[in-house]
């Protein structure tokens, strides 16, 4: 497996909300495994649209279901067409850095699908009380930083360089547009697992 990615226990970022044990997880955006890379799970479907992802992950945890879906997204599969359907129903979902890759009304579409097969969904965002996540994102990609007054000053802002697009939310916005309600996070603000809020829907 390729160790040019990050790597971040995901499960101890949304344990800081619920516990796991005993229900079902569908990880939406599930990267190279994150979730299960550092504790294994009964009942664990990942689901992810690069191909290339999914088929390392079948290989190193065989215990658990692989799905690949080739949907769009601007980013990180921009050729994608494949509609969102789910064959069966989980207790849980979890989009870790998934709608901060996506316009809002993206955003809405894929949580709207997973709710219906999903009972609770916990789904990291980008927010205006958050500028370092900005400036670490700027500085990773060696990118322009926007006018912060820019961002803090929407309900929802999109910085979109060339093929990029992160999106970032008003806090009550977020609430108001997908449902739910916003948690802060114990992690520091300049980490990775610091640099998003969650919503509980």
């Amino acid at each position: 497996m390729s160790d040019q990615y990050f790597k971040y226990d995901v499960r101890k970022y949304f344990e800081q909300y619920t516990t796991f044990e005993q229900y079902s997880v569908l990880d939406f955006g599930c990267n190279h495994g994150n979730f299960v890379r550092y504790k294994s799970h009964h009942d664990y479907t990942g689901v992810d649209i690069n191909k290339a992802v999914i088929e390392q992950n079948k290989e190193y945890y065989r215990g658990c279901s692989w799905i690949h879906y080739d949907g769009y997204n601007k980013m990180y599969n921009p050729r994608g067409t494949e509609e969102l359907v789910l064959n069966r129903d989980y207790d849980k979902a979890l989009l870790f850095s998934v709608i901060t890759h996506m316009t809002k009304d993206e955003a809405v579409e894929t949580i709207r699908k997973l709710k219906e097969r999903c009972e609770t969904l916990y789904v990291t965002f980008f927010s205006h009380s958050n500028q370092q996540a900005l400036n670490n994102i700027c500085r990773y990609r060696k990118l322009t930083m926007p006018d912060w007054s820019n961002v803090a000053n929407s309900s929802v802002f999109y910085f979109e360089p060339d093929e990029y697009i992160w999106s970032f939310y008003d806090d009550a916005y977020a609430e108001k547009t997908f449902g739910g309600k916003v948690y802060d996070t114990e992690f520091n603000p300049r980490s990775l697992l610091g640099m998003q809020k969650c919503l509980v829907i």
